[in-house]
């Protein structure tokens, strides 16, 4: 079997880093395959992943589109979980992924970790509720077309993008749409997630076995979601707040309102859009929120060094 090339971005992050272990964990027929290589920014960060047995690719920012495309035109899968907000780095790692399937004759994957506030509804701004549940059979490409053409949303409008890059220029495209995930991650890196992760590993692993001639759908068929139940967010608080109770890291267990003003200048960047979406919109795994409040008491997350493009609404 013909071994395959695969980039890995955002592996100093907790999805990115999340899907790493999980593959490098993974020993299977694909994974033998498998030349594997990370997006990383600093020399730590190379060094780490090498001595994982993982290649290193060197870059400073995913607004350097002309490097990403041409990075890109060296491997035939890519998995993209380092930048779902961000447009042009998805086009411009499916455009040289594109150059490398007309000049080699040969099938690429590119696999965009979204999420499911592309599908969120408004009930607090906007005065619209959904009340669809939404399941990745249905026509969901569609469905953000019409959103976008709403109301602009940038990780919304990543996913069309990359779709309909793919469809021009002959690259199979995935999106795996996480909801709210949550569990400490287990990559080389940062183990904490922005919201509360389900694992994807299995959506991952799925799409990576399209490329040993397994037919599952892509393109504008191809919107997956991966998902462990349902809750809504005033639940997740609750529980939340209730294993920081009993650990006792709070006082009280009680949850108050804020106003949506306050949850985006404290949770979503100063982004009102954003945090409605996120966290307040209507898109068991109890003993996780114990877990997930043990391991920041003890080892705090540093602060994150924010893109400038997440710095604006």
């Amino acid at each position: 079997m013909t071994p395959r090339s695969l980039l890995i971005t955002g592996v100093s992050g907790y999805i990115g880093g999340t899907v790493l272990s999980s593959i490098l964990k993974t020993q299977d027929q694909w994974t033998e395959q498998l030349k594997i290589s990370a997006l990383v920014r600093t020399k730590f960060q190379a060094t780490t992943v090498q001595n994982l047995g993982v290649l290193p690719v060197m870059f400073s920012s995913f607004d350097e589109t002309e490097v990403l495309e041409k990075i890109a035109g060296k491997f035939d899968i890519i998995i993209h979980a380092g930048a779902g907000w961000h447009t042009s780095s998805a086009k411009a790692l499916i455009t040289g992924q594109g150059a490398r399937r007309a000049a080699l004759n040969r099938p690429v994957h590119y696999i965009q970790i979204s999420g499911t506030s592309n599908l969120s509804d408004r009930p607090h701004t906007d005065g619209y509720t959904g009340t669809h549940q939404f399941n990745d059979e249905e026509d969901i490409f569609s469905y953000e077309k019409y959103r976008e053409s709403r109301e602009a949303y940038c990780q919304r409008m990543t996913d069309i993008t990359v779709i309909e890059t793919g469809e021009a220029l002959g690259a199979t495209t995935y999106v795996v749409m996480a909801p709210t995930i949550y569990g400490e991650g287990s990559g080389p890196f940062n183990r904490y997630s922005i919201q509360l992760p389900a694992m994807i590993a299995e959506a991952i692993k799925s799409g990576v076995h399209s490329c040993m001639d397994s037919q599952i759908p892509s393109g504008r068929k191809g919107i997956y979601f991966c998902e462990t139940g349902k809750h809504s967010h005033r639940k997740l608080l609750e529980r939340l707040v209730k294993a920081a109770y009993e650990l006792g890291v709070l006082l009280t267990a009680e949850v108050k309102s804020i106003t949506l003003q306050e949850v985006g200048d404290k949770l979503a960047l100063g982004s009102i859009l954003r945090a409605e979406l996120s966290f307040g919109a209507n898109a068991d795994w109890e003993t996780t929120f114990h877990t997930e409040v043990k391991a920041f008491v003890k080892k705090p997350p540093r602060e994150r060094d924010l893109p400038q493009f997440l710095k604006k609404d």
